[in-house]
């Protein structure tokens, strides 16, 4: 198949709907346009992008981390307060990741050692790491000392900013990981066949540890990266993350059912959401209008990826029926004697005219001259 057939068979649902979405943009707000509407949908990819790239990945091995909002708010604040302690963006930013990622492995670790339901212990940990916020933060508000590194992630190089940078490695690394290494092709067997995927040998436990670790060093990653560039940390923030950051990666193509979709999926879904977020900001709307445009949305695209698949499905039955039915013809033609073809052939005999078989027998003759006596 054309690599470019192919690219818009996977893509393509999406990307009519991104232009949709900009010409209606461009129709509500005339001024979205330029370098302003691209640098404001880009500034999103932190946090929105990275969260919904750690839920894809879970969302991929067939599970789902609801924690991960938790984990970004507990880690912004943890950023916070290691920030007036001088170790530097750099550290801090790692020491960061990195504890998100061990808190990660440890729900993979217990879920795949428990056999149980990612939502029913990732519930818990959700209101775990909440409570843990509400005691680091004292329940309210904080802020650094030192707005050093705030302003170091303030600057900005044409449409980039150090954060949507970093958002876009994080999302290119994951990519290249998923689609190039033996692990992250474990992830899609995982997802998409769990006892095949075993039977195989493909290890259970350890791509689970591994995809709930990429989630919790992302939830992390982006709650310190946020936290920091706005200079502030607050025990509930980050709760609405969680919605929008699974609507985002089922607008670009992720499956629930798991095994399917990857990092452009999530690039896509995050830049039609942010950019509906950012088109109906620009003329006033409040947060809760896009919300509720996020829900409809979403909604139209599974609508629409339903009828998809539906038409699709019809079209690979019709198919299978008629490669059966002429199957089924030459099976019938194969298995039909030599002689009677021949004379179907041929057209049906005179009567009274003998037939001989290849014995000599004239056993028909004798038939038809008994027929004949008065």
């Amino acid at each position: 198949m054309n690599p470019l057939t192919r690219f818009w068979r996977t893509y393509g649902l999406q990307l009519i709907i991104f232009a949709l979405v900009v010409l209606a943009m461009i129709a509500v707000a005339p001024d979205f346009v330029g370098e302003p509407a691209a640098s404001a949908v880009l500034e999103r990819l932190v946090p929105l992008g990275i969260i919904t790239a750690g839920i894809a990945v879970t969302m991929i091995v067939g599970e789902l981390d609801l924690s991960i909002a938790s984990v970004a708010a507990l880690s912004g604040a943890t950023a916070i307060l290691l920030g007036d302690t001088g170790l530097g963006l750099g550290p801090v930013l790692l020491i960061a990741t990195a504890a998100g990622a061990v808190l990660g492995a440890a729900q993979g670790a217990a879920i795949a050692r428990l056999g149980i339901s990612s939502l029913v212990l990732t519930i818990g940990t959700l209101i775990l790491f909440r409570g843990a916020t509400w005691l680091v933060t004292d329940g309210v508000p904080i802020t650094p000392d030192d707005y050093a590194m705030s302003d170091q992630l303030l600057l900005r190089y044409g449409l980039l900013s150090p954060t949507s940078v970093i958002a876009l490695l994080v999302l290119l690394g994951l990519g290249v990981f998923l689609t190039l290494t033996r692990p992250g092709r474990s992830l899609y067997a995982v997802g998409g066949g769990r006892t095949e995927a075993v039977a195989a040998g493909v290890p259970l436990r350890s791509s689970l540890v591994l995809a709930f670790a990429v989630s919790g060093g992302c939830g992390a990653l982006a709650g310190a990266l946020s936290s920091l560039r706005s200079a502030s940390a607050t025990p509930d923030g980050f709760q609405n993350m969680l919605l929008l950051g699974v609507a985002a990666a089922l607008v670009g193509g992720i499956s629930l059912a798991g095994g399917r979709g990857g990092m452009v999926d999530v690039f896509l879904g995050v830049v039609i959401t942010s950019t509906l977020a950012a088109g109906l900001s620009s003329v006033g709307f409040k947060a809760f209008v896009a919300e509720l445009f996020t829900g409809v949305l979403l909604l139209a695209v599974i609508g629409a990826d339903a009828t998809v698949r539906w038409v699709a499905r019809r079209r690979y039955l019709a198919e299978q029926r008629r490669q059966l039915s002429g199957l089924s013809a030459i099976d019938l033609t194969a298995a039909e004697p030599a002689g009677s073809r021949g004379r179907r052939a041929r057209g049906p005999e005179p009567s009274g005219v003998a037939h001989t078989d290849p014995a000599g027998s004239d056993a028909t003759s004798v038939l038809h001259r008994q027929r004949a006596r008065p």
